[in-house]
């Protein structure tokens, strides 16, 4: 075929097909108009409405799952936004009784942990992890050496962090509390950490003891020699009723004559905030009616006393937490001349009190000596 008749052909099948689509076009709107017309006669639509799709409940075929997010969401977002009002309002003003904050109007809550002592630990627990407080307490007990004595040991949150393996530093370790349940925990909580079954390989002829006892008193001299090497303290100068006594009977009963001797304290008290001591005086009485301890206190200024007036120097303070955390290391301001008083307690073998094999010697028990209960 030439290429002229294949161009006509061409054409005429293009002629064609656009004349049969608009006819095509044409019977399917005849073909609707038609069909609108008899559905409007008969009365009925000529299409179906529209109908959403719905998803069935698993458990009740027919019904509408709703999801409840939405309504936890707002309820937490209305408990947060309540909560950060009442926060901000205690903030903004200070508490209307200035007194609330000085030691004199201050009631004496140590009792308290008579009844808290078997859930303290769980009621802290997870506060002192997430702020950082366990490593604090690690490393203060690493800077324990030769005799230590620990005042207000509660339930022995210390235990873990002290070294008492083979080739230790530490000669002995004393822990006092006023409270029998808390030093009962701890005692309980010292086997568990390293009794027999643990496995640890202890250092040899260390001495463990467990005292029941105030310690704004006298106490008992260490194993071997008059005065401790090291004496520490954490979160006890809330919870007394003397906290400057208290500290000022740590330095009488802490040696003047090894240049390594130390005190170390990890407290909690009042803020360098105004806002935030603003909230801690208005919640302080309610905690401590709670927890047992005064948490607005002025750390600072109650060291500082006690410390001029044992001889103490601060060799280190620290501060966390937007100051509510305190951290401090003191030590004599010449431990070769200065010599604090103290009255001297003899040791007796009565009543003695075996914790564990290894430290059967220096465990008795002295509440009944003093007539403490």
């Amino acid at each position: 075929m030439s290429s002229s008749a294949k161009r006509m052909l061409l054409r005429s099948l293009i002629v064609r097909r656009n004349v049969a689509l608009p006819r095509h076009a044409g019977q399917l709107v005849r073909n609707a108009s038609e069909k609108t017309s008899a559905a409007v006669s008969a009365g009925t639509p000529a299409y179906k409405p529209f109908q959403p799709t719905t998803v069935p409940d698993a458990k009740t075929p027919g019904k509408t799952r709703h999801s409840a997010a939405p309504i936890i969401l707002s309820t937490l977002a209305a408990v947060l936004g309540l909560y950060i009002t009442q926060l901000s309002l205690a903030a903004s003003k200070p508490h209307p009784d200035p007194s609330i904050r000085d030691l004199s109007a201050q009631t004496d809550v140590a009792a308290r942990y008579d009844e808290t002592a078997d859930n303290f630990d769980s009621e802290v627990g997870t506060s002192e992890a997430l702020m950082g407080i366990n490593k604090v307490r690690g490393r203060l007990a690493e800077q324990c050496i030769g005799h230590v004595l620990e005042v207000s040991c509660g339930t022995g949150r210390n235990l873990g962090y002290y070294d008492v393996r083979l080739g230790s530093k530490i000669d002995s370790l004393t822990f006092v509390d006023l409270s029998a349940p808390m030093v009962e925990v701890c005692k309980k909580k010292w086997t568990a950490l390293y009794g027999p079954t643990s496995g640890i390989r202890k250092k040899a002829n260390l001495v463990i003891r467990f005292l029941t006892g105030s310690a704004l008193e006298a106490m008992p001299p260490p194993p071997k020699g008059e005065k401790y090497d090291t004496i520490i303290q954490t979160m006890g100068l809330c919870s007394t009723a003397a906290p400057t006594k208290l500290l000022e009977n740590m330095a009488a009963h802490l040696s003047t004559t090894s240049p390594d001797a130390r005190i170390l304290l990890l407290e909690h008290g009042r803020s360098y905030q105004d806002w935030l001591n603003n909230i801690l005086d208005k919640s302080a009485a309610k905690h401590a009616e709670i927890h047992g301890c005064w948490f607005n206190r002025d750390i600072g200024e109650l060291v500082k006393e006690a410390a001029e007036r044992s001889g103490l120097e601060i060799v280190k303070e620290q501060r966390q937490h937007l100051g509510t955390t305190w951290v401090y290391e003191l030590r004599f301001k010449s431990a070769a001349k200065m010599a604090v008083p103290v009255e001297a307690v003899k040791e007796e073998p009565a009543n003695a009190e075996a914790v564990e094999e290894t430290a059967a010697q220096g465990s008795f028990g002295w509440r009944g000596l003093f007539g403490w209960k």
